[in-house]
């Protein structure tokens, strides 16, 4: 009986699956995902990331080199996203407001790629937020509010954002708000 060459190699296949079964080893094929750089952050016009990411280049540089350590464990074979790439895709997913689909599109990853490493990438900033977001202790208030209305001429400012709507979420409890604006619980 004469066989083909593909028989030949299904029969071998099955040989050696079935061998392999019998000593308690079980083939797995596992698919890992494959990062392909999309973004260089050298090459991009000031402008552009400031427009992209809100952060000037050498603000993000230094961001990715405190939180380099925090998700190099994150990389855990050759094709692993390198930690710039996690920066700057959750820099990009905060700064547009975005869906995650989206941004993991523009990054070159799946959305559960891009989940995980958002989490990572938040945890990590939370560890080093006290050294960006500071807020006036009670005795420099006066000093910022004279400031504040010096530059704007607006009294009672304590501090300001880069123009970013930020919803709200009243806390629970909260019933209405008055005529006047006010918020009664």
């Amino acid at each position: 009986m004469c066989l083909r060459t593909s028989e030949l190699v299904d029969s071998l296949l099955a040989v050696l699956l079935h061998r392999h079964r019998q000593l308690g080893h079980v083939w797995r094929w596992r698919h890992r995902p494959v990062y392909r750089l999309l973004v260089d952050l050298s090459t991009m016009e000031e402008r552009h990331v400031i427009i992209t990411y809100r952060l000037d280049r050498a603000t993000i540089q230094e961001l990715c080199a405190q939180l380099e350590p925090d998700l190099m464990s994150a990389i855990r074979h050759p094709t692993g996203i390198p930690p710039q790439v996690q920066v700057l895709s959750v820099l990009h997913f905060l700064a547009s407001g975005s869906f995650q689909t989206t941004v993991a599109i523009a990054s070159g990853m799946s959305q559960p790629m891009f989940s995980n490493m958002l989490s990572r990438v938040l945890s990590a900033l939370l560890k080093h937020m006290r050294s960006y977001i500071v807020f006036p202790q009670l005795e420099d208030l006066l000093t910022v509010k004279g400031d504040f209305c010096a530059l704007g001429h607006i009294p009672n400012i304590i501090g300001a954002i880069d123009g970013t709507h930020v919803a709200l979420v009243p806390p629970a409890g909260v019933n209405r708000c008055t005529e006047t604006g006010r918020v009664t619980i």
